[in-house]
């Protein structure tokens, strides 16, 4: 069963009302004489479940954003102790950068969310989402707040704490260090939250199907700053301790688990390169992990002075404790004998019953049901039985397959019973079978594909199928196993991927095509759209595409194969997006729509809404421009909406090719780091500009800018030039002139105050803090209660040449249109051209 992402709303207990099995269809049996060998990965598994029998306790990690989580930590707990480990984010972290693609905002939030269950699956966690809005960076946890709603977080945090009933929390966050506001606004949630699950006047509508009030026994905080420093460090973890079953250190295989969130790398490739980061480590060797006590239930036995892990000197109540006495041989853990498997075998299936629990014992109960679980994964690796569901995305209101693996790797054979329906299935030693089997998907049932329409509003889950197959092994008592399966609900058709989007038009648009449209004053324009059909059947259909302003429609045929996609470009005429004008505004904004239905049905299955932005951005004549493209399209899309001629250069074009034919060469964001080879490139570049061209550079992290002897990074502007941490991330903040008549505020657009309109999530990052007098600084601006960062947009004559470093996020806002973003890219592209010679 795969790693199930949850938000605050769980619904597996209404799914399995809903869910009604119609077919089985068995395949034929594949019989093997002999079992196969035992495999390192079940070795792995067998091993792994054995250890979580020793250990009915649940630690949760909770994080602002994916890879906020300690998965040093999680590792350790799990793969040493086996502890049940959970890992809850505040965020899906869609406010952040994309280091690997185009995707931003709701997008990157599913990415990210994959992301976190690859790296859980490593770290042997499973991952829940409290679904909190990430807005970007932000100073206070106040203005966290102001966007989350605190009352809301808390709700959220206390609802999951109650339903996973952690005994032990940890996290990287601490409500007095002064970082990112989510990371702030996280740690005093989780203090509140603390007491509050185990309040039975707080949030009193959460108290019910099977929702109690839980009390998180302990909470720890994790120490930073002087790694050597040992007072109200609790507990000490050892990232550097080798898995005795893996062969690994824990630190590798946390790194393995970081690297997965690969968005937000790129990572070091080893750990040796992390240790190099720390200046006291040694031989590769990373300093130990600590944390402090900052909350303890009461009655909770005290955390021994020697404590060894967050669970020490934790009491389990009988009957539970008696039973995992009983989960010994001779007196040792059952992972002792892991070469003695049809001993271990024996002994599982001996004590595979049930204690008797009270039903007001809760912790008891929680802990039956997690010892459970994990019991009945033994016995299957233990007995070599696997049984695995698998599925393609459903739809609603569908009957959808769902196909059952059976597969037999042990020594016995196996007889399986499935418990509603069917005839035994038997296994003889390393033989498979498999059986389809049907679901009704309910046509009311909620949609959760795809996750980025997904992320706020509840619905993250799919639906969860689980069947119930009585087990048999050899001579050996029978026992039940549950296999489930998360279905994936999507739309029966989605568009899946859409450009340009938004429409930006600007006066290059308006070139007449007498030969077409001799009264339309727009350009024609190609869309294009990928269409994905998720039906278990083929669709033939219509696209229909229009305008909200009274245009006539066109119509295209489309058919689509099942569970396919196709991708599509549809011309759009230049008078279907002629809007009307004045003299004053010029074309006002619109939008173009896109439909698809069925053949001779009106009702349409899918419908795309695409707006139009009109920006008023010219340009000089005969720009030619080269940009070396980061990670998505935001550039290139702008100067195809300015209209003017534009190529994209590889590293090697930059070493070998004539560069004094682009009048401007652009830098995007961060290439410098994703594209390291530009580095040994970059004087090609420096001496381009001196020649005469305009190099610009859009912003960089300071440590991937700043000169670094280590890693062979000179100076890259070609005056002195060294990035800070500084940012401005509220994205109304005044923006002051302070060279109001430079040529780049005036030609070919007098850029103003308007210009800084309606941006969205920040002003700029990594903003420069110290640089030569060569450079001119035209803009300052600042967060409240800040001084203000007048870097943002820098310019300096270099040789013959001019040289433009920003850390304003144009990307940002050319992405989602803005107009002011299309005028000032067009000034930095035409800077130096015509009346831009005077730059005073």
């Amino acid at each position: 069963m795969n790693i199930l992402m949850r938000k605050h709303i769980r619904r597996t207990a209404l799914a399995l009302l809903f869910v009604s099995l119609l077919i089985t269809t068995p395949r034929a049996q594949q019989p093997a004489p002999v079992a196969a060998k035992q495999s390192q990965e079940d070795r792995i598994a067998l091993y792994q479940a054995l250890l979580d029998l020793t250990n009915p306790w649940t630690v949760m990690c909770i994080a602002a954003h994916p890879d906020d989580e300690d998965g040093t930590s999680l590792i350790v707990m799990r793969r040493k102790y086996g502890a049940h480990t959970v890992s809850l984010f505040s965020t899906f972290g869609e406010g952040g950068q994309n280091a690997i693609g185009p995707e931003l905002y709701e997008e990157l939030g599913a990415i990210r969310a994959r992301e976190t269950m690859a790296a859980a699956e490593i770290q042997g966690s499973e991952p829940y989402f409290l679904g909190l809005k990430d807005f970007g960076y932000s100073k206070s946890a106040d203005e966290a707040f102001k966007f989350w709603g605190h009352d809301e977080a808390l709700r959220r945090m206390v609802l999951q704490i109650r339903k996973l009933r952690p005994d032990v929390i940890i996290t990287n966050h601490s409500a007095t260090n002064n970082d990112h506001g989510h990371h702030q606004a996280t740690a005093r949630l989780e203090l509140e939250a603390f007491d509050a699950a185990a309040d039975p006047n707080r949030f009193r509508e959460q108290l019910k199907e099977g929702v109690t009030v839980w009390q998180v026994q302990r909470l720890f905080v994790r120490v930073r700053g002087n790694q050597n420093q040992t007072d109200n460090a609790g507990i000490t973890v050892d990232p550097n301790e080798v898995d005795p079953i893996r062969g690994t250190t824990f630190a590798e295989q946390a790194l393995s688990a970081l690297q997965k969130h690969a968005t937000q790398g790129p990572w070091p490739k080893t750990v040796a390169q992390v240790a190099a980061r720390f200046a006291n480590s040694s031989e590769g060797r990373l300093p130990l992990v600590r944390y402090r006590l900052a909350r303890e239930a009461p009655n909770v036995p005290r955390l021994p002075s020697e404590a060894q892990t967050f669970l020490a000197g934790l009491q389990v109540r009988p009957p539970i404790s008696t039973w995992l006495d009983a989960l010994k041989i001779d007196g040792r853990p059952l992972y002792d004998f892991l070469n003695q498997p049809d001993r271990l075998f024996d002994q599982l299936v001996t004590v595979n019953r049930e204690p008797k629990i009270l039903p007001e014992d809760i912790q008891s109960g929680q802990k039956w049901n997690l010892i459970k679980t994990h019991l009945n994964q033994a016995v299957a690796l233990a007995g070599g039985i696997e049984i695995t569901l698998s599925s393609a995305k459903a739809t609603p209101n569908s009957t959808h397959a769902i196909s059952i693996t059976f597969r037999n790797t042990g020594t016995h054979q196996v007889i399986v019973n499935r418990l509603k329906e069917g005839e035994p299935l038997k296994l003889s030693p390393g033989s498979s079978s498999s059986l389809r089997t049907y679901v009704r998907i309910p046509s009311a049932w909620a949609i959760n594909l795809p996750l980025s329409q997904h992320l706020y509003d509840g619905f993250s889950s799919g639906l969860i199928v689980r069947e119930y197959f009585r087990v048999t092994i050899g001579d050996h008592p029978s026992f039940v196993l549950s296999p489930a399966i998360e279905l994936d609900v999507a739309p029966s058709l989605e568009f899946s991927a859409i450009s340009p989007s938004p429409i930006v038009r600007t006066p290059a648009d308006t070139k007449r095509v007498v030969d077409r449209s001799p009264v339309c004053g727009f350009r024609d324009l190609d869309y294009r759209v990928r269409l994905t059909s998720n039906q278990d059947s083929s669709f033939s259909g219509q696209l229909i595409n229009g305008t909200g302003i009274g245009r006539p429609a066109s119509f295209h045929s489309v058919t689509i194969a099942a569970h396919d996609s196709v991708d599509l470009t549809i011309s759009v005429p230049g008078c279907a997006l002629e809007t009307a004008s004045n003299k004053t505004n010029g074309p006002q904004p619109a939008s173009i729509s896109f439909d698809v239905s069925a053949t001779r049905t009106a009702k349409p299955l899918t419908r795309l809404e695409v707006p139009i932005v009109w920006a008023e951005a010219h340009v000089a004549p005969n720009a030619n421009v080269g940009y070396i493209r980061g990670f998505d399209y935001s550039l290139p899309n702008a100067l195809n909406a300015l209209g003017v001629e534009s190529k994209e250069l590889t590293v090697d074009e930059v070493k070998t090719a004539d560069l004094q034919k682009y009048t401007s060469i652009i830098v995007d964001n961060r290439v410098y780091e994703s594209q390291p080879s530009l580095i040994a490139a970059n004087q090609r570049l420096l001496d381009y500009a001196k020649d005469g061209g305009t190099l610009i550079v859009f912003y960089h992290k300071s440590n991937e800018w700043n000169p670094d002897e280590r890693r062979k990074r000179p100076q890259l502007a070609p005056y002195k030039l060294i990035l800070g941490d500084e940012r401005i991330t509220d994205e109304t903040a005044p923006i002051t002139f302070i060279e109001p008549a430079h040529s780049l505020l005036n030609f070919p657009n007098k850029i103003n105050q308007e210009d800084f309109a309606n941006w969205i999530q920040e002003r700029g990052l990594y903003y420069p803090k110290d640089w030569d007098p060569q450079y001119h600084a035209l803009l300052q601006s600042n967060d409240p209660g800040e001084s203000p960062l007048k870097g943002g947009l820098l310019v300096a004559d270099y040789g013959r040449g001019h040289y433009i470093y920003t850390s304003m996020v144009w990307y940002r806002e050319l992405r989602a249109g803005v107009p002011g973003a299309y005028r000032m890219l067009a000034n930095m592209i035409s800077y130096g051209q015509a009346e831009g010679k005077s730059k005073k």
